[in-house]
């Protein structure tokens, strides 16, 4: 069911970025660890497939002695297939983490930009455009990382903005240390509001009939928290060298609001940004609304 929030929205003209994040760990990474799993898969099952022998160690008289040809090439296939769905992962990922979200109220649609474009890009173009590639939104023609789909197709399977917040909050608290006054009043309004399996630092997306979820990162930084100076020295390189740093990029055509670009400038004087930023936290959850469906029991 479509709610209030979207209904509303149809009155505002201009599109809007609503969210910008950054993948937890940058794009080289995930696709470095990708290409680790598929050598070390193909090393090790060549291996298996040769020198695979049973029992592994020697028990008593019964020493090691190399299995049938058969079971060597199964084993060995086994491997291979576990270290291809790694390597399939790590290259897969990033095309589902989500950088940017833009509403367009017009047009009733969303645009989800990503860390990486979508693996259907590689494809012909007739191929492309099938409907089972299709089913996670139309690809944007301007930008390969982005595509659109309808507002209303779009919901939570897990997590909050809201949640995200009062989890990384919560932390802090665990540690002894003490929130500002105002942080505090709100962790107390807000924690008892928040479904428990909400409280987590990510959220995910169910988009239109896509059947991989999209993920994005939602808990603020500890330091911005407590109003504590940005890392510096070693630190902050050891930061910046893995997390992925939040998409600020413009999209065309794009007005900028005063507010977000005061939020953008702040940020961009301490150096690369890595924090996600919310337009607001609470109307982002009544937007993407819970999707029940998924916890439902099948009749």
């Amino acid at each position: 069911m479509t709610s209030v929030y979207r209904q509303a929205a149809k009155h505002v003209t201009n599109p809007r970025v609503i969210y910008r994040g950054g993948p937890y760990m940058r794009t080289p990474w995930f696709l470095l660890a990708s290409a680790s799993f598929a050598l070390a898969g193909l090393n090790f099952a060549s291996f298996v497939r040769d020198f695979l022998c049973w029992p592994l160690f020697p028990t008593g008289d019964k020493q090691p002695e190399l299995v049938n040809k058969p079971t060597r090439y199964a084993a060995a296939g086994g491997v291979l297939m576990l270290s291809l769905l790694c390597s399939w992962y790590f290259a897969y990922a990033p095309s589902r983490m989500v950088t940017r979200l833009t509403v367009f109220p017009a047009e009733e649609l969303l645009g989800v930009r990503t860390a990486m474009p979508p693996a259907t890009r590689f494809l012909p173009r007739p191929i492309r455009e099938m409907a089972f590639f299709r089913r996670a939104g139309s690809p944007s023609m301007d930008d390969p990382r982005e595509r659109f789909v309808h507002l209303a197709d779009v919901y939570r399977l897990q997590g909050s903005a809201v949640g995200a917040e009062v989890s990384e909050l919560q932390r802090i608290v665990k540690e002894g240390t003490t929130l500002p006054q105002d942080r505090a009043a709100w962790l107390s309004k807000a924690g008892s509001q928040v479904a428990r399996a909400d409280v987590q630092d990510t959220l995910l997306l169910r988009v239109a009939d896509a059947r991989l979820a999209f993920q994005l990162a939602g808990a603020p930084h500890r330091r911005t928290v407590l109003n504590e100076p940005p890392l510096s020295g070693l630190r902050k390189a050891l930061h910046l060298l893995w997390r992925g740093a939040t998409d600020w990029e413009v999209p065309p055509n794009y007005v900028e609001p005063p507010a977000e670009k005061a939020v953008r400038e702040k940020r961009a004087a301490h150096g690369v940004d890595t924090e996600p930023w919310f337009l607001d936290r609470a109307k982002f959850d009544r937007l993407f609304p819970l999707d029940r469906t998924r916890y439902s029991k099948k009749k």
